[in-house]
């Protein structure tokens, strides 16, 4: 092989090693340069409590328990929701015993609703507004240790 030849492949390998070199400076460069960091955003999870009711009226008082009740008496439950976001959920109503763990028993309530953001009553009832609540009493006819599970899936 001539010496020409070999300078000429020299330098094309030369200057070739030099563009690559130099491509993945720049992009590294460019990289650096298009790195942003975004203000702090904090996240509230939403929260609540679920309460009963042994009357149908909407002016009566709500508890977070209840005390002996014999079988076959009525008695409603509601959740309050607090921290909400304004968006559709769907609440799903199940009756648990306890029989050492507690069981689900019967989802007879679906709630379909939208809620407002903050705080949020809602019923046991397919609206969840407060007329048709539920009376889980026509569930309980035997004795036990019941409670109702609300499940809101957004």
């Amino acid at each position: 092989m001539s010496t020409s030849r070999k300078s000429q492949r020299t330098f094309l390998t030369v200057t070739c090693i030099t563009v690559v070199a130099l491509t993945t400076v720049f992009l590294v460069y460019a990289a650096v340069l298009l790195t942003l960091t975004g203000s702090t955003v904090t996240v509230n999870q939403a929260g609540g409590s679920v309460e009963y009711n042994l009357s149908g009226t909407s002016n009566s008082s709500w508890a977070g328990s209840l005390a002996s009740i014999n079988s076959g008496t009525e008695w409603y439950a509601r959740i309050n929701i607090t921290n909400a976001a304004s968006q559709a959920v769907t609440i799903v109503w199940t009756l648990q015993q306890n029989t050492g763990t507690w069981v689900d028993i019967t989802s007879p309530v679906t709630t379909t609703k939208t809620l407002a953001a903050g705080s949020n009553t809602v019923y046991a009832t397919t609206s969840g507004l407060f007329t048709g609540n539920y009376n889980w009493g026509q569930l309980t006819t035997s004795s036990g240790d019941f409670r109702v599970k609300a499940t809101v899936n957004g």
